[in-house]
């Protein structure tokens, strides 16, 4: 067993995480200011100058003019203001990881093995649950825990979020693909490794399950597991859990009761 992580974690030094950031442009409307509105004042009428009486006992009045009632101007019809046509608005493209995804299933729905303790990253990065009667083998910013009878190991891993543009954090959205890409990135120099599809997980991570080999002696035989990655804001964690055929059945309660424990610190 110890072979699968020679092999597997051997390639935690050729890690290369490509990031892609998506930069949403948004229309901004123009705003309208209204015009201004010109008030004519218009002057008072002039007061009429009333005629002199002259001494003549006949006097004259002459009749003044009256001026013609101006004709009504009606106003001038305005065209209504055409709206746009909702059906010909076209469709704007929303990247799927920005479409919120339900509410995720737990990692795994079994009964969780049995623990016997907790063991704490020295470097202050995650502290995870030790399975009953597995043996701890600290390794260079790793742990490996594994069976007695070496059918059933795992171990966790950590990587540094980017300082600019965190992985996996964009809540109530599906981030199991970028997770499951550094999943890929750490472990593809495994002997064999093959990944499947990723799925998002309750505790806010991604899990796949993958497939490999073990060669001992110039025997090779079939291995797999799944992997837990569970990003946090300063780390990602990688829980890689590995079994041979015998141990494939112990599979699911490990990694119910491992998924419950793993906690970034």
């Amino acid at each position: 067993m110890r072979r699968i992580w020679t092999v597997v974690l051997g390639g935690l030094s050729a890690i290369a995480i490509v990031l892609s950031s998506f930069v949403a442009q948004w229309p901004i409307s123009p705003v309208l200011a209204p015009a201004d509105l010109a008030v004519a004042q218009t002057p008072a009428p002039a007061g009429r100058t009333s005629p002199t009486a002259t001494p003549s006992p006949k006097s004259t009045t002459v009749p003044q003019a009256r001026s013609s009632p101006s004709p009504a101007v009606s106003p001038t019809p305005t065209a209504p203001v055409p709206l746009p046509n909702q059906t010909n608005i076209p469709a704007v493209p929303v990247s799927p990881s920005l479409i919120p995804a339900p509410p995720s299933a737990p990692a795994s729905t079994a009964a969780p093995l049995p623990l016997g303790g907790t063991y704490q990253d020295p470097a202050g990065h995650f502290k995870v649950g030790v399975l009953k009667d597995f043996k701890v083998s600290p390794l260079a910013g790793s742990v490996l825990i594994e069976s007695a009878d070496g059918h059933l190991a795992y171990a966790v891993v950590t990587q540094s979020q980017p300082l600019t543009t965190p992985i996996g954090l964009s809540a109530g959205y599906d981030n199991s693909e970028s997770l499951a890409k550094v999943a890929r990135a750490v472990f593809q120099r495994g002997e064999g490794f093959q990944p499947g599809p990723p799925r998002s997980e309750a505790g806010g991570g991604a899990v796949m399950d993958w497939t490999g080999t073990l060669t001992i002696a110039g025997t090779s035989q079939p291995v797999g597991g799944t992997i837990l990655v569970r990003p946090s804001a300063k780390d990602i964690l990688l829980l890689i859990i590995t079994a041979t055929q015998t141990g494939a059945n112990q599979l699911p309660g490990a990694l119910s009761a491992l998924a419950s424990s793993l906690q970034p610190l």
